[in-house]
């Protein structure tokens, strides 16, 4: 093989790709701008949404008023609720034109003179945000209503309300923000990894075979001095460059993106993170990228390569696709953890091994075997698409 040739293929190659719109698309503003849209946005919509959801008084209707007048009025004055008369209070929750109903037993206020235990049900509708908030303000209402009944009756008998509760619990989070960083990074960023190398390796594999059958370039360049196998090693080159590059591009901006939105999360959710990457774990990711991409513009390459057409492609990779996607997302189930058989298995082991590298684990055995492996792997599919360059009837079938 002569390696000159190769590379005036594989610099050929480039660019085309890098002329080719779809590709450009697909490989920089897809990485760049998509992460930041969908999470930056879509959090700080949530946060938007949720704050204007609770501040808007809730519609509720009450039954038995006169089975607890004192804590009816409570309510009536509280400004966090709007009170609705309706016949059919279930179906108005149905209908949303009330977000919750509470109930009052008809012995209610005189259960609570006795100093014994009274009934209130509130209804509402947990697949409605709305209503789930409702219910929520209802609840903390009743419950504040609760602690002072209990107080006036244990000051009744002179005894201290901490004597309730004899054991203080607290819980504490010894592990720090970067840590927590790194958790919640290593949940969804290994299937992005993997995701955004298959993606950026689509475009290009079948442009640089179906697409040149489409177009009539192809026996062009079949009829130049390189040989099948130098042709195939500078497509596969090519192929691989923009699936690394889309997947490194894709890590930096969710990084960087990742780390606004947790911080705008956490003002909300209270929850403290901080996102940072060690250099360790950088070096991981960049040495895992390398044959799980190879593996996926070798096999991209040899599926565009039986169809007629673009479009045709596109058809035969939706499948793969699926099949990639479903063992990338390994990483979001808790308590899988890579194990020997884990590392011999494509996709699976270096979506765990990734995911372990954030949270700042380091089995360099597994890492390594799982390198070894995932290059096997590719080896093998590589050879395979070389074998399907050499065959006319692949070649040109038109």
């Amino acid at each position: 093989m002569d390696l000159k040739r190769v590379k005036i293929i594989y610099f050929k190659e480039m660019l085309d790709t890098l002329r080719d719109r779809r590709t450009l698309i697909s490989m920089i503003l897809v990485p760049i701008l998509l992460f930041p849209v969908l999470m930056f946005g879509m959090s700080g919509l949530v946060v938007f949404l949720t704050k204007k959801a609770e501040e808007k008084p809730a519609r509720v209707m009450i039954l038995g008023k006169k089975n607890a007048p004192y804590l009816t009025e409570r309510i009536f004055q509280d400004e966090k609720f709007k009170i609705v008369e309706e016949s059919d209070f279930k179906n108005a929750i149905k209908e949303k034109r009330i977000e919750a109903a509470v109930v009052f037993s008809e012995d209610f206020e005189r259960k609570i003179e006795k100093e014994d235990s009274a009934q209130a049900i509130i209804y509402y509708d947990r697949t409605e945000v709305k209503s789930d908030i409702a219910m929520g303000k209802l609840r903390d209402h009743l419950r504040d209503y609760e602690d002072s009944i209990v107080t006036f009756r244990l000051k009744k008998r002179k005894i201290e309300k901490s004597l309730l509760y004899p054991v203080n619990v607290k819980d504490e989070n010894v592990a720090s923000k970067e840590k927590m960083g790194g958790f919640m990074l290593s949940m969804f960023l290994p299937y992005i990894v993997i995701l955004l190398a298959l993606t950026g390796a689509m475009y290009p594999a079948i442009d640089l075979t179906a697409g040149e059958k489409e177009r009539g370039t192809l026996e062009t360049i079949l009829v130049s001095p390189a040989s099948r196998g130098e042709l195939a090693t500078g497509k596969f080159l090519c192929v691989m460059t923009v699936s690394v590059i889309t997947a490194i591009l894709a890590t930096c901006s969710m990084g960087i993106t990742a780390g606004m939105s947790f911080a705008q999360m956490g003002s909300f959710t209270g929850e403290e993170a901080q996102i940072s990457i060690k250099f360790i774990s950088i070096v991981v990711i960049l040495i895992l990228l390398l044959p799980i991409s190879a593996l996926f513009s070798s096999l991209l390459l040899s599926i565009s390569l039986f169809a007629k057409s673009f479009k045709e492609a596109q058809s035969y990779i939706t499948p793969f696709m699926l099949l990639v996607i479903m063992p990338a997302m390994i990483s979001f189930m808790p308590g899988v953890e890579l194990n020997w058989f884990f590392a011999f298995v494509p996709v699976i082991n270096v979506s765990l091994a990734l995911k372990d590298a954030l949270l700042g684990s380091y089995n360099w055995g597994f890492i390594g075997l799982i390198f070894v492996s995932t290059a096997i792997y590719a080896s093998f599919s590589i050879f395979v698409t070389k074998r399907l360059f050499e065959k006319e009837e692949v070649l040109f079938r038109t």
